[in-house]
């Protein structure tokens, strides 16, 4: 799948940080299936062939990451973004997926009699959640046009399809990785191969990686994620269902109903790439600065806020701390601000606004935030 771009709202940082999560179950697969050889490379060439794959299907989602659930109640109706994200990373969740090429996407979330969908049609995005009646739309500019989904709009959390687990996965791949290839399976009634990646990189928190990739189409149908020392998969997302036929031009187009609360989400200025690079006017002050401090497994991703933008932490429509509230209850102090650690992935709050992410302890963080800008 093509790596997604993804332009995300100041005031989502912390959730969409820790969303970046949001992953899904292992689906059980049949080893009795024998297809024609093709070394980890091929099969790699194979996922990267196949941005252009029309597909749709069902994909479950599930993790262990060692968080503790959320107390009864605290993110049922509460709209909040963050114990959305928080929900989303402790609970179990089925999405109808759809995609055709890379500018036609839709990923749809039904629980409780409620429906969160996020939809991309060309150049619109759009996010709707039934349970709150609330839609965002935001128009790409030109030089997105050929990106993929999107799927945190405005702090809307969705989980992510296997292509986009594997896209962000093969993004850390270096040469201290070693690939080799598994027993070919079957996953969804679809013949697959599976690559194995095992990171030599003391600092990570990832122990391997199974990729399972469909053998005609080349796109992923299942990504596990395993965390050091733990036995149980720490993320694993998989298709139960799939076709490859293209879905109908109607399943991406979308108008929010009559009742609903319609916000439109200022686009990113041509030249803003949310990096501190230069753009339209206004584009500083509208996009956090992302680093990127160390390379593959270990990197670590720093964001800071845009000034006058909303505090890591809190959210646009609480600033006073109503998801710092909730965030307290899985973070602990450390030093110059807060950190979460996961079995696979910690964040770090920072007192002065900034965030820090990355597959390493919260140790690792702390280093990377109080490390001299070069």
């Amino acid at each position: 799948m093509k790596k997604s771009a993804r332009w995300i709202p100041a005031a989502a940082i912390p959730v969409a940080v820790i969303a970046a999560g949001i992953v899904v179950p292992s689906v059980a697969a049949n080893a009795e299936v024998d297809l024609p050889d093709k070394t980890p490379q091929q099969v790699l060439a194979l996922v990267a062939g196949s941005s252009d794959a029309a597909f749709s299907g069902t994909v479950e989602q599930t993790s262990d990451l060692g968080l503790p659930d959320l107390p009864a109640g605290m993110s049922s109706g509460s709209g909040d973004s963050s114990s959305q994200a928080l929900e989303m990373l402790t609970g179990d969740h089925t999405a109808q997926v759809f995609a055709d090429g890379a500018t036609k996407q839709r990923v749809q979330v039904v629980e409780d009699l409620a429906e969160r969908n996020v939809i991309r049609d060309g150049s619109d995005v759009w996010t709707y959640d039934s349970s709150s009646k609330e839609a965002t739309h935001l128009t790409l500019p030109d030089r997105s046009a050929s990106d993929a989904l999107e799927t945190s709009v405005d702090g809307a959390d969705l989980p992510q399809t296997p292509g986009e687990l594997a896209d962000a996965v093969l993004d850390a791949v270096d040469d201290s990785t070693t690939v080799t290839s598994s027993d070919d399976v079957s996953v969804a009634g679809r013949d697959a191969y599976e690559v194995v990646l095992s990171p030599d990189d003391a600092e990570t928190l990832v122990g391997r990686v199974v990729l399972t990739v469909d053998a005609e189409t080349g796109v992923p149908l299942k990504v596990v994620v395993e965390a050091r020392g733990q036995s149980e998969p720490a993320i694993s997302v998989g298709f139960t269902s799939v076709s490859f036929d293209a879905p109908d031009a109607s399943v991406f187009a979308f108008a929010p109903p009559a009742d609903a609360t319609v916000t439109e989400v200022d686009k990113p200025a041509d030249g803003a790439h949310g990096d501190g690079a230069p753009g339209h006017e206004g584009a500083s002050t509208e996009h956090p600065a992302r680093t990127v401090i160390g390379s593959g497994w270990s990197a670590v991703v720093g964001l800071t806020p845009a000034k006058g933008t909303a505090p890591a932490g809190s959210s646009a429509s609480d600033p006073t701390g109503g998801s710092a509230a909730l965030l307290d209850q899985v973070m602990t102090p450390v030093d110059g601000g807060r950190a979460l650690q996961t079995s696979l992935v910690s964040v770090l709050l920072t007192d002065d606004g900034r965030v820090f992410v990355g597959a390493v302890d919260a140790d690792a963080l702390v280093a990377a935030a109080s490390a001299p800008a070069e």
